[in-house]
């Protein structure tokens, strides 16, 4: 996942290509950087929270858009823009109405059965996703999380396992997710240092949770979570299931064009029609970009390798 406000002072005559570029270039050097066969970019949809809408309300009810008429007429036409490079240099795409780019992650980790997988995103949602053939790329922390490994939230290391039955307890403040009214995560594993030490399940702590209870001073604490109480209210099991529900990645909340078309992606060669590095030159002086590069005879050829290594492995499988 790349930021999108890119760089803000970056424009060709009076237009903003900041996004443009620092994506472009971002996703360059990562190809760089890394040894990768396939490359899929996955798109929100504008209609993205649909879903976890229904299923909760106040889902993102957070998230305010800052931007001006202007402002957000340039992220438009920069979005489509990049749409159109990812093309050129054989980026494979997913967008679908009604669908979140994280879901739709989790579920090409689902049915890839055959590969290895590295997100790229500094987003530790994903690192529940982590398994013995999916790993983490952070680009933030320039670290990866792999099997095994621990997650720190909110400087509480939580093996990747726990990572999602850690955010059913606690919520997610930013999507707006509420967790059990007064739980964060370092009295989650002072309560239950399990957490920290093997795999848990919601059962498990609430077993727990409830030994706990039989004690004569019992923390208010455990009465929450043990009745389901957020901020919405004494909700009981019905806490655990909905939370359960809209942040499990591995369980991911798709439609059904969502499944054909991430199927199609992952067992589908990209066509070469029409695809090359010329197109990707003329778009590149179109919008400006050349000025932006070092001040080297080679730069630009430079600049391309790590897209033009990526085309021929796509053209590779294309012909096998």
């Amino acid at each position: 996942m790349i930021g999108y406000n890119g760089i803000r002072d970056l424009f060709s005559g009076n237009e903003h290509i900041g996004g443009i570029y620092h994506f472009i270039n971002t996703l360059r050097n990562c190809l760089e950087e890394h040894n990768y066969d396939k490359v899929i970019v996955c798109w929100d949809s504008e209609t993205n929270i649909t879903v976890r809408k229904k299923l909760y309300p106040e889902y993102k009810a957070n998230r305010k858009n800052e931007m001006n008429e202007e402002e957000y007429e340039s992220y438009l036409h920069q979005r489509s823009r990049v749409k159109q490079y990812l093309e050129e240099v054989f980026v494979r795409q997913i967008e679908v109405p009604n669908n979140e780019a994280d879901d739709l992650i989790g579920l090409y980790c689902k049915i890839a059965l055959n590969e290895n997988i590295t997100i790229f995103s500094s987003d530790k949602d994903f690192t529940q996703l982590i398994s013995k053939r999916v790993q983490i790329y952070s680009p933030a922390k320039k670290q990866y999380y792999k099997f095994g490994d621990k997650i720190s939230l909110n400087k509480v290391d939580i093996p990747h396992e726990n990572v999602l039955l850690t955010k059913v307890f606690v919520g997610d403040k930013s999507d707006n997710i509420s967790g059990i009214e007064g739980l964060g995560e370092k009295t989650l594993v002072k309560l239950f240092p399990e957490l920290q030490k093997k795999t848990c399940t919601i059962s498990e702590i609430l077993d727990s949770a409830k030994v706990i209870g039989q004690e004569k001073k019992v923390p208010k604490i455990i009465e929450k979570i043990l009745t389901g109480q957020s901020k919405n209210g004494i909700l009981g099991e019905e806490f655990y299931n909905t939370n359960l529900r809209i942040v499990d990645l591995g369980n991911p909340l798709v439609t059904d064009e969502a499944k054909e078309l991430v199927n199609f992606i992952y067992t589908e060669n990209m066509d070469p029609t029409d695809r090359g590095y010329k197109n990707l030159m003329k778009m590149m002086m179109a919008d400006g970009l050349f000025k932006y590069l070092p001040k080297d005879d080679n730069a630009w050829v430079k600049f391309i390798q790590p897209f033009l290594k990526l085309a021929r492995k796509e053209k590779r499988l294309t012909k096998n």
